[in-house]
């Protein structure tokens, strides 16, 4: 029977998993990982549970849901962006829950040919916001999920009710297993961080904390959470694809700044305008940049630039393989479209994932 690497072990087969992920007499003897699906408004969701070894289904854990990027996959943003996420997951004792977002097959041709996923983060298909245009192009440039019927020049993502989802998975998920309710955090990269985004404001009271990486709304739909969260925002000052000071991306896009995401965020409190130099331990010995708002509440505001940094994972090296855009062999049957992805990188030990387990860590029991 053939193995596969998934994160930094080497996991049995999937009958194996399944039944390691479901046992309740003793908690699994290595980190697992399980492919799971759930109903919501007519479609079938997939999700990713990964246990870490010391999970016994008797101790509360804490767990983060982390969701992927635009045309990436669930496992491959776990294997291929982040260079191995569980393997913090395991390090710190998390939970660690990987939703898929919805897709379509994009292209002209066979050869073109692709799966498109994303996930719907300002709630169907806008050309201006609040603040203006949200676009700078005169024609949409990517395909428009057929659910939407049109997309206008602006619009690129799905228009299914991810926020339904993301609600009921919340509630499975702590229903299902072992953890702490109070500890339930979410985080994003790119369009995943987007969704992040919205989903924190909308359903704040869901979760302790939130991190955005590599992402933020558009402009002029920046939030203010009804519970107010912690928050962690980590970008590129590179990065062209999702600016971090609001400029226009290079698709033409204007993504809000994480300045304006911070005021947003604690509208209303003087403190949400107060800036002041932030670091710890983990980002002393790199070249990222950091400030915090609200740093002498219950709910501080952390936005860290990484200067070199482009539009990947902070603290990584470089981009790897194809860059998210594939699946482990425990997704490879329901996403058969796209390559299965290269293993992460056991040398890698990324300043970015170790900063977002100790940002969810400041924060458990909120």
């Amino acid at each position: 029977m053939k193995e596969f690497a998934l994160g930094r072990w080497t996991m049995l087969p999937l009958l194996t998993l399944l039944i390691a992920g479901c046992s309740t007499e003793t908690g699994p003897a290595e980190p697992t990982m399980t492919r799971h699906v759930l109903q919501h408004d007519g479609l079938e969701r997939e999700y990713f549970v990964f246990l870490p070894s010391a999970y016994d289904g008797q101790k509360e854990f804490p767990v983060a849901l982390f969701l992927h990027g635009y045309g990436g996959s669930a496992t491959g943003t776990e294997a291929e962006v982040t260079q191995g996420l569980n393997f913090y997951a395991e390090k710190f004792g998390y939970v660690l829950i990987y939703p898929q977002g919805t897709w379509f097959m994009a292209g002209d041709t066979a050869a073109s040919r692709w799966e498109a996923t994303s996930w719907n983060h300002i709630s169907d298909a806008f050309d201006t916001g609040p603040d203006g245009p949200i676009c700078a192009h005169d024609e949409n440039p990517v395909e428009c999920p057929p659910e939407c019927g049109t997309c206008g020049k602006c619009g690129w993502t799905s228009c299914h009710d991810d926020i339904g989802f993301l609600r009921q998975l919340v509630a499975r998920i702590t229903g299902d297993l072992s953890v702490d309710n109070r500890s339930v955090f979410v985080s994003g990269f790119s369009n995943g961080a987007m969704m992040t985004h919205r989903i924190a404001c909308e359903a704040s009271e869901l979760f302790a904390a939130a991190a955005l990486v590599g992402g933020r709304v558009e402009r002029g739909f920046e939030c203010t959470p009804q519970n107010r969260i912690p928050l962690l925002q980590m970008n590129g000052g590179a990065d062209e694809t999702v600016p971090s000071d609001g400029r226009v991306s290079d698709d033409g896009y204007y993504f809000a700044s994480t300045v304006a995401v911070t005021e947003r965020w604690n509208d209303g409190e003087s403190c949400g305008i107060k800036l002041q130099d932030w670091s710890s331990a983990t980002i002393e010995a790199t070249t990222a940049q950091c400030t915090i708002a609200c740093g002498d509440t219950t709910h501080p505001s952390i936005d860290c630039l990484w200067p070199e940094g482009n539009h990947r994972w902070p603290g990584t090296p470089g981009f790897r393989g194809s860059n998210g855009y594939c699946v482990s062999e425990l997704q490879a049957d329901s996403m058969p479209e796209q390559s299965i992805c290269i293993d992460p990188d056991p040398s890698a030990d990324t300043w970015g994932s170790s900063l977002l387990f100790e940002f969810f860590d400041a924060h458990r029991g909120s």
